[in-house]
């Protein structure tokens, strides 16, 4: 049962969605510069006379610009190269040409393949590049701080419709005081060659990771966690999380740590040694309608390190513990927890749910939750779903009193 009133929970939830980042849509761009494979740096960037090095291309960017950079793969890194914007009216944009494969693959010895620092980089906008980190010595994308000075960090960066991929440490590393970038509909993977390696790492604040497919890296899928600090407001959401901690070792889909008021919901998480884990100073996090399917230890793991958690309709379904709650003050409920959830087809990862799931309108009303992974609307009128979905348009069963909750 909830141990405080859940009034103060929901206000609380809004205040989180309130202060998370906000996407602005962003579908197409007017060119403003090109780089090509058959291009030349003596060019004037247009696109009949385009660059040749996105390294030159970024160089003539000024806020509001764009680089279209054409098919081909690019072996150069991106280290301080890239200008910033000044609002996300006015942004710098790196962006693919349109349905146009494009690969920045640094040669050996370089160590990451887009690094920023510095306060001055921000309103930056990475749209449709693959980054491969094969060559690297370090992470795929590292955002941080410049010198010894964490008050300098890059912040509003946004990178989105891009592959990030193979790097030796974390696919994306967010350090110092670089808040507000926003992750979004990535594909990140095969990144880490420990467990202390993940897709991505933040220990910063206001983040937001959504529409991400996050998977077989060496730890974590996605790892909060400040060891020095605080990891506050950020928001993971609608994202597909799953067979990381590749090494057969240590690793969470997700792992909410030292920080206050962060929050996951509309997520799928399968595959890793635990689904959510909260402690290390975890404070008013948010973990609802999460659906967390055969994880090999755990599906939540609230530690006793984990603060007034609020824990509501998630589907916890074959992992090998479901729920452990050590935390003090957690709102524990309206979960589906050990009882089969009617799957569509797990076999091909298909968590929709069948039109007699024990889950359907089993959960309590999450007003600010708004729609499902699919973007479905929860329902006004009735309680929702638990899990990450909504049934549609269904029959509903008879009855759900009989749901195993806790």
């Amino acid at each position: 049962m909830c141990k405080r009133n859940w009034a103060t929970c929901t206000v609380l939830i809004g205040a989180i969605l309130i202060a998370s980042p906000i996407l602005a849509p962003v579908s197409a761009y007017s060119a403003s510069y090109f780089v090509a494979t058959n291009g030349s740096d003596s060019n004037p960037g247009t696109q009949s006379q385009p660059f040749r090095t996105i390294n030159r291309a970024v160089g003539a960017l000024t806020p509001g610009t764009v680089l279209y950079i054409r098919a081909g793969t690019y072996t150069e890194g991106l280290t301080n190269a890239i200008p910033g914007g000044t609002s996300w009216d006015q942004p710098v944009t790196i962006a693919a040409y349109p349905g146009e494969v494009v690969i920045v693959k640094p040669a050996a010895g370089t160590m990451r393949v887009l690094y920023l620092d510095g306060a001055g980089r921000k309103y930056i906008i990475i749209d449709g590049l693959i980054l491969d980190g094969s060559n690297v010595s370090y992470d795929a994308v590292k955002i941080t701080y410049a010198g010894n000075d964490v008050t300098t960090s890059a912040h509003h960066v946004r990178i989105m419709n891009t592959e990030i991929r193979n790097a030796p440490a974390q696919g994306i590393l967010v350090s110092g005081q670089s808040s507000s970038n926003e992750f979004i509909n990535l594909k990140v993977h095969d990144n880490g060659t420990t467990d202390f390696d993940h897709g991505i790492y933040i220990s910063t604040d206001s983040n937001l990771v959504e529409r991400c497919e996050i998977f077989r890296n060496a730890g974590w899928g996605v790892h909060i966690y400040n060891g020095s600090g605080t990891t506050n407001g950020n928001v993971v959401r609608s994202n597909r999380i799953y067979n990381n901690a590749r090494l057969g070792q240590r690793g969470a889909a997700l792992g909410l740590y030292t920080g206050d008021n962060n929050v996951a919901y509309n997520n799928i998480m399968w595959g890793q040694q635990m689904g959510i884990s909260l402690d290390y100073g975890a404070n008013s996090a948010v973990v609802v309608n999460n659906t967390i399917y055969a994880n090999r230890e755990a599906g939540i793991y609230n530690g006793a390190g984990s603060n007034r958690s609020v824990i509501q309709n998630n589907i916890v379904y074959k992992n090998s513990v479901a729920v452990t709650d050590a935390g003090s003050g957690t709102a524990l409920s309206y979960n589906l927890i050990d009882r089969d959830p009617q799957f569509k087809d797990p076999s091909v990862s298909d968590f929709h749910l069948q039109s007699m799931s024990p889950a359907i309108a089993a959960g309590t009303t999450l007003p600010l939750v708004k729609t499902d992974f699919d973007g479905v609307p929860r329902p006004i009128a009735k309680p929702y779903s638990v899990g990450a979905y909504e049934p549609g348009n269904v029959v509903l069963p008879g009855t759900v009193q009989n749901v195993k909750i806790k």
